[in-house]
């Protein structure tokens, strides 16, 4: 699968990626041995073949520049491990590449995916209260403020334009 938007292309990884998945799977920490990329690798695969239209239940897309599509600079997907209904987006982007707009893409493209080619009928967000720049982007890519968590965490909401 992949998904193309002005700057990146978002995509699932191969067996091609091993050394790109082990470098970035766990970017935060430093990375992570070959097998454990071939874990992840299994993880993704087997997670993809789960997913229906309808409800859903995890996508993780890598997420490379177009002009190098090989190279990994983070992730971003969709869970609906636990609410199949009501997936959330995620979205963890290397800090080399952080605001410059690319978070935003990520969820625009994200949630086009999800309401014209899954026919999921909202996707949820939300964040740390001291995560501004998260909270920006997923406002600046189409979705709503509509509470918080009770530790005052802002959730968000995009919902699937209604049929004509």
């Amino acid at each position: 699968m992949k998904l193309l938007t002005e700057n990146l292309c978002l995509r699932t990884v191969t067996s091609d990626d091993i050394d790109e998945i082990a470098r970035m799977w766990n970017f935060f920490q430093g990375g992570v041995s070959l097998e454990e990329a071939h874990g992840a690798l299994a993880y993704m695969t087997k997670n993809h073949a789960r997913n229906e239209k309808g409800p859903f239940y995890h996508l993780c897309l890598a997420v490379c520049k177009k002009d190098t599509p090989q190279q990994i600079w983070g992730w971003c997907g969709l869970d609906g491990k636990e609410h199949p209904e009501r997936p959330e987006v995620f979205v963890l982007l290397h800090e080399s590449i952080r605001g410059k707009g690319y978070g935003t893409q990520c969820v625009q493209a994200l949630l086009a995916y999800a309401f014209e080619a899954a026919g999921l009928n909202s996707v949820h967000g939300g964040c740390d209260k001291q995560n501004l720049a998260s909270a920006k982007m997923m406002i600046k890519a189409g979705m709503r403020h509509y509470s918080n968590a009770e530790n005052g965490d802002p959730l968000f909401i995009a919902v699937a334009a209604p049929e004509k």
